[in-house]
Order: C-alpha cells, then structure tokens, then sequence
C-alpha cells in the first residue's frame, strides 16, 4: 500500500482523487495539507511515497509546495492534480521537477499517471543500485588486479604501457605506478624489448590472443613470465595489446607432468579437464572435483576416456566440428555443446580449452586444458529475457519490438522484390465496458482469445502483434491490395461474432480495423502504423465493427479529430448541447404518443456538429457518462415540464451508450433522476442497441430488469443487424423492438427487406413486445407498416426532429383539435 500526500484545501477534491485511484485497484492511504508549515512536517513525519498537489490554493500554491518537496524530499515525486494548469505554466512546473499534471476535469488518467510516476521511481532506485553495484565491481575489479599473483598490463601498438598493475613494476623494479607511460624500451634491454614487440605483432596479425614466454633480467638472473597477449580495441578504434603474465621460472624447474597439473586448479568451482592429444583416442588424464560434482562421474569412471561420452551419442552439433579443428591445429576455442549428466539430463557447457606446450618454445603441443561451465540456466534466462523483449507476455503475441523489426525486413523485401505489404490496426469495440464490469483479470482472459482467434485469420508468414491495451496489428506480407485483404478483414468479423465465454458468461465483442497498404500509405513503419491508425479512428466513426482503407484526407480529419476531443471536453460546461425531440406516433391511430430524444452540439465555432462526428469521440475519452446523464436529466425534465402544461402524457425514449450501462452506479443515477424531475418512470423508455446487451449478458440481464422494476421502459434499438440470440432475446424484459432503418428503407419494393421486416414484427408480437420503425420517410412505407401490423413509426414522413418549444407548439396544436 503506497502513501499519498495530498497538497490541496478541498478535501472533497481528495475523496474524488482517493476514489478514482481505488477504482483502479491502486490501493493507498492518505493524508492531506494545505499550508507550508503542515507540509514540511508530514514529508518527515508521514515519508510519502507520491505527493499530489493542486496548483493554486488560499494560504498556499503549488510551484510554493514544488520547491519545498525537491529541497527537503528530492527523490519524492510530485504530481500536479490542478483544475486548470496553462501550458506556460505547466512547462515551467516539469522544469522545476514535477513529475506529471493531471486535469481535475480527467481524473480518469489520475491512476495511470501515479503508477508511471511510482514506476520511474521504481526504475531510477533500481538504476542507482546498480551504479552503486557497478562500482562496488569496479573496485572489486581493480583490487583483484592490484593483488593478483601475476602482473597485468595494456600496452599501444608503439609499447607503451596504457595499464600495469603492481606486479608489473616489481618485475620491472620499478615503483609503484611508474610503468604506466613508460615503453618497453625503456624498462627492458632492447633485444629483449625486440622480441616482446614482434609478439605483440603476431598476436595483432593473428587477431586472437597468444601465449609466449618472456625473459626479464633482474639482478638475481633472468625470470621467465608466461604471458597470455591479446588484441583489444579502445572505445576510438584504436589497436592494443592486453596480457596477463605469471612468473613460471620456478615452474620450469619441476617435471613437466607437475607443471600440467600445478596449472589445474583443483579448488575451481568449475569443471577442469586435461587432454592428452598424442594418444589415439586423446583420454583424458585429469579432471577436478568439479567435474565429479557437476557430471556425477567419477574420476575413475572418467579418466581414460575421451570427452566424446559427455554427448552420450548427441553428436549431430556444429559446434563439434569447430571443437575439433581447433584441437587439429593446436588452438585454443570455446563453443556451447549440449552434454549430460550420468543420470542422463542435458546440460548446456560453455567448454573452453587451450594447448599447452610445455611452457618451453618450440616443444609440440601434448595437453589441452579445458574449462566447463554449466550455463544450461543463463541460457535459459538470456532465452526468457529475449522473449519478454519480443513478445506480449499476456497473448504470446508479438509486441511492439518485434512488430517493428519484422515489418523493417518486410519493407526491404517488398521495396527489392516490388511485393505487397498491409498493416492493418485493430481496436476492440467497448473493451472497457468488459474491464468495467467483470474486471481486468476477465479482460485479459478476453484479449487472449481474441489474439488467438486474430492468429488463425492470417498465414503462417504473417505477423500478429499486439502492441497494448485492446491494441492489435496485423503483419500482411504478399496480399492483394483490396480482395486478399478484405478476405482477411471477413474472416476477422466472423471469428469475433462468435460469443466469448468469459467468468461463465458469453461475450460478443467486434472490432474496427484501418488498414494501410505499401507503398501508397506509407513507405516505413511508422508512417503506415499512423496511416492505418487514422483508418481505424474512421472505422470507429463510421459506428464500429468494421474495416477501412486508408485515404490521404484522414490525417487532416485526423487533426480534426483531436481539435473536436479537446473542446469537447468543455463543451457540456459551456451548456453547448440541447436536445431536439422525433415523433413517434401510433400507426393505427395516428397519434403522436411518444418522442426519441436526440442530442445536438452547437459549437461557438464551427455551428452544428453531427453527433456521428462526437458521440465516437465521446465514448472513446469517456465523457459519454456525463453527457449521456445530462441527456437523460434534460429529457425527463423537459417532458415533465410539457406534462405540468396540461398536455397528454407522452413518452421520452433516451438512447443508452454501452460505457452507462456498464457503470457501476447506473441504477442509483436513474433513480436519483426520477426523484428530482418527478416524471412518471412509465413516460420514460431507454433504447439499448443490440450489441450493448449481447456484451456480459447474465450483468445486462441483472440491469434491466432493475430498470424493468422501477416501471421504466425498455427498447431494443437497431433490431435485426446485431446478433443477438432468441434465447437471451426471450428473457430480457423488452417493452418495445426497433427495427432497423436499413430494412424500412426497401420495405416496399425489395421482398428480402419486407420479409426481414415481417418476420420481426410477428416475431416481437409472437413475445408480447410491441414494435416501432423507424426511418419512415414515404407513405409505401407507412402503407406497408400498418398492413402487416405494426404498433408505431417515427421517421421524416412522421415528422422531423424539433427544438423543445416547437415539440411543445405542434402538441399544443394537435391537443386543440
């Protein structure tokens, strides 16, 4: 549970704050400060974990409370939570240190903005530990080198020493640090000097490292030093000679068995294993205590035997190969084989051997050493961190990275071989309601079976991506531009119209795709992923659950898009919406007995706005709940209002988004607005579409009837271009069924239409459930519609939309005669 220091003189702003980061399951406990005074002591009292301030306060200000946090608490970080912030003056606040802004207006991104904060955090301790880890290395390091056994060195290609530890010096008899600038002409005679640099030359030419032996006169005679050279290369592309020497002039003195086995370190955690490579079947002659440990064979059981039964008959490996040219040509190699314990398990050794030649020149290599690691469990580590990197941890899809390199070599081959080449984005329809309702864990267990289903549509060469959130990219590689590709969107629409069995409960949920195709759309991977991004955006405008191509007039309604979000956000405080009211009348008797309330945006720049243009955007940022509540009060007011004028009772349908209805306090909103305006809840009927109530049915089911309970009426909207099933349809309390415009259009003159259209409305009456249609726009249609026995219609025919004191003015009329 993290600490939260609050900055702010409105405790009511703190609960809202509180509320929305438990929402999003960040547990936390609080504390709250309005003065200088108070927040000096509860940053050492309290030892926050986040401080959240507001900007500006009566007895203090938030820049005030910025600059005390960073001069006493530097590492905790401070996020503005402000009501109003300018931009100059947001600026100036991440100058100053602050972490973040949130809008108050936005609580929303409150909680995703903390777990960042907490994160980067997170992610700077966790970066100076390993600073501090590094240079704890580093001196650890540099001690080990200073206290070796053996000396140390780096010289340039002239033989100036760039690096010597203390052995080097004393083998100089030199002091301490003098070596270091100092050439090797001038700390060794010049024969000797000689031999050294033509040694560092065949190690350079050879590019791999060497050993020789070295002699350096002292007054006790010459000393014999074994050194291991080796080419390097600085960070400027400079070559240099690295070595590391041993005195082995008392080793010389011993048999030459002695010096072999003296070599082997015995107390070696790891493996340590000696070759006699002039016998015919090159046994081993020694092996350490490691090596009984790590393999479980014995000494006995090992030595006189070649490694070869390491393999126990594995032989088929590349690295053999090299294993074994390296031991003809007398050379020191590493390589990776697979090798197994006694019990029979696999494990992974790093093998590196070298030749020995006896320590003395000339003499034919007899002896390989060679040094094994188990690495069977870094391997696997290196395997996991390589696919953390490259795939979604959730779909085992790939994720961005991997999206990215895969669609760079996707380009270059398109661009050599003149292919094709699609990128397709796709955004789940709603996904959050399911979040809302059923939580994350169900969310996840729902865009797993989504990228499955997404991972059967494509071909084996295709690539699926996820790359966050309900956030999917296709990989299209050689598809037609237009039929192969729409093919693929087909079989994506049908896998998803199939239910979802998620916590019990079956799910429908669709998907908007843009697609943006190389070269037309794009001719890297960025700007195809935001071309075919602003093909989605038009596919979710165009009312979801569909796919569009993209076209070069979508980045400017894309910047459109973003402009018309940003004032929509002030646009319900800036009292810029009004409802105009359809008729709907009784076909029979010709009465109006009802009217669907439809939202309107008039904006103070750019006129009347088409709520097919908002509304998307709306659901998209969330503010679909308060505008669609402010609906909801308006219409229940304003009819309440025409009902205390003395006209007939009439009936108000609202239009439900599917993010209300999946809100938790839905039902109390609705009760709580019949409360305040009075109206009778039998004049009110709300409309759910289809697809709103087939998404978490056994939840909807739950809403409507406490709907039903309360009196209110229901309507199923868009009837007949969803999927619904008869077996839910049955068990929902629907008062009324839509049927779609699309159908009434042809009703009179297309019979798959009219038999579409007959079929609902004896379906609905087969159920008890009156129907109303709508898009009723010719009197064929009304004909049609009261001949097969359809209760109501609305549509421009009936009437158009009206402001409210039309609605009122044509009621009175029609209540006169």
């Amino acid at each position: 549970m993290i600490k939260i220091l609050f900055v702010e003189d409105t405790p009511h702003d703190v609960e809202l704050a509180s509320r929305e980061l438990k929402r999003s399951g960040i547990q936390h406990e609080t504390r709250r400060v309005d003065t200088e005074v108070d927040l000096r002591a509860a940053l050492d009292e309290y030892g926050p974990d986040i401080v959240l301030s507001d900007f500006s306060m009566p007895h203090f200000d938030g820049l005030s409370a910025l600059t005390v946090v960073k001069q006493t608490h530097p590492d905790t970080p401070f996020v503005f939570v402000s009501g109003r912030i300018g931009e100059e003056l947001a600026i100036d606040s991440l100058k100053l240190g602050a972490s973040d802004y949130v809008i108050k207006t936005n609580l929303s991104r409150l909680a995703s903005a903390v777990s960042r904060v907490l994160e980067q955090v997170e992610q700077r301790d966790a970066r100076r530990r390993v600073e501090k880890e590094l240079r704890e290395v580093n001196r650890m390091f540099s001690t080990f080198m200073e206290n070796m056994p053996g000396a140390a060195f780096i010289r340039d290609q002239n033989g100036r020493f760039l690096y010597a530890n203390h052995a080097v010096d004393m083998a100089l008899h030199l002091g301490k640090g003098e070596a270091i600038g100092k050439c090797d002409t001038e700390v060794l005679p010049a024969d000797i000097a000689e031999r050294s640099r033509l040694s560092d030359a065949d190690v350079l030419d050879a590019g791999k490292a060497m050993q020789v032996v070295e002699t350096i006169p002292s007054d006790q005679g010459d000393t014999y030093w074994l050194s291991t050279k080796f080419p390097l290369v600085d960070g400027e592309g400079n070559l240099q000679i690295g070595g590391v020497a041993i005195d082995i002039t008392e080793r010389m003195k011993v048999e030459r068995e002695l010096y072999l086995r003296n070599r082997a370190i015995e107390a070696c955690v790891n493996p340590i294993v000696i070759v006699d490579v002039q016998q015919p079947n090159m046994p081993l002659i020694y092996v350490n205590g490691a090596f009984e440990n790590i393999t479980g064979y014995s000494r006995e059981e090992a030595i006189g035997r070649n490694c070869r039964f390491l393999q126990c008959g594995d032989t088929d490996q590349a690295e053999l190969q090299k294993l074994r040219a390296a031991i003809n040509e007398r050379r020191a190699t590493s390589v990776l084989l697979r090798n197994y314990h006694k019990d029979g398990s696999m494990f992974l050794n790093e093998l590196y051997i070298s030749p020995v030649n006896e320590g003395l020149e000339g003499e034919e290599v007899r002896h390989f050493v060679g040094v094994l690691y188990d690495v069977t469990q870094i391997k696997r580590y290196q395997a996991d961190l390589e696919h953390q990197a490259n795939y979604d941890a959730l779909t085992g899809l790939a994720n961005r990275n991997l999206l990215y390199e895969r669609a760079e070599q996707a380009l270059i081959h398109a661009e050599r071989y003149n292919s094709m080449l699609t990128i397709v984005f796709i955004d789940l329809d709603n996904f959050k309601l399911v979040n809302d309702s059923l939580g994350h864990s169900a969310g996840d267990e729902l865009i797993a079976t989504v990228g499955a289903r997404l991972q059967t549509c494509v071909r084996a060469g295709d690539t699926v991506a996820r790359i966050g959130g309900d956030e999917f990219v296709l990989l299209l590689i050689n598809q037609n531009m237009q039929s192969g590709v729409s093919h693929v969107m087909q079989r994506i629409q049908n896998e998803m119209i199939r239910p979802v069995v998620v916590r019990g409960q079956d799910i429908v949920v669709t998907c908007s795709m843009g697609i943006a195709c190389y070269p037309a759309d794009g001719r890297d991977p960025d700007s195809l992923l935001a071309n075919a991004d602003a093909a989605m955006y038009r596919a979710k405008s165009s009312g979801r659950n569909n796919y569009q191509f993209y076209e070069k007039e979508m980045n400017a309604m894309t910047g459109q898009r973003l402009a018309l979000e940003h004032d929509l956000w002030s646009a319900l405080e800036n009292n810029e919406f009004f409802l105009n009211y359809q008729p709907q009348i009784d076909l029979e008797s010709g009465r109006i007995i009802g009217v669907e309330a439809l939202i309107r945006w008039l904006h103070p720049k750019r006129g009347l706005i088409s709520p097919m243009d908002f509304i998307p955007l709306a659901e998209h940022n969330g503010l679909i709940i308060p505008i669609g509540n402010w609906v909801l009060q308006t219409a229940c007011r304003q009819i309440k209002e025409l009902h205390h004028s003395g006209l007939p009772p009439l009936r108000v349908a609202v239009n439900l988004s599917a993010r209300q209805l999946g809100e938790k306090n839905f039902i109390p909103m609705v009760r709580e607005t019949l409360h305040l305006t009075g109206i009778d809840p039998s004049c009110l009927e709300l409309e759910l579409t289809e697809s709103m109530v087939m998404q978490n049915v056994e939840d909807v089911i739950d809403v409507l009837n406490a709907l039903n309970d309360m009196q209110i009426q229901l309507s199923l909207d868009d009837f007949g271009t969803g999927f619904s099933s008869l077996a839910y349809l049955k068990r929902f309390p629907i008062d009324r069924l839509k049927i779609d415009q699309s159908f009434i259009f042809n009703c009179d003159s297309d019979p798959d239409d009219a038999i579409i259209s007959q079929t609902i409305i004896a379906l609905a009456h087969g159920l008890k459930i009156k129907v109303i249609a709508e898009g009723v726009e010719r009197s064929e249609h009304m004909d049609f519609l009261k001949k097969n026995g359809c209760d109501e219609g609305q549509g421009y025919f009936i009437g158009r939309p009206l402001a409210f004191e039309d609605l009122r003015s044509l009621l009175y009329q029609r209540h006169l005669h």
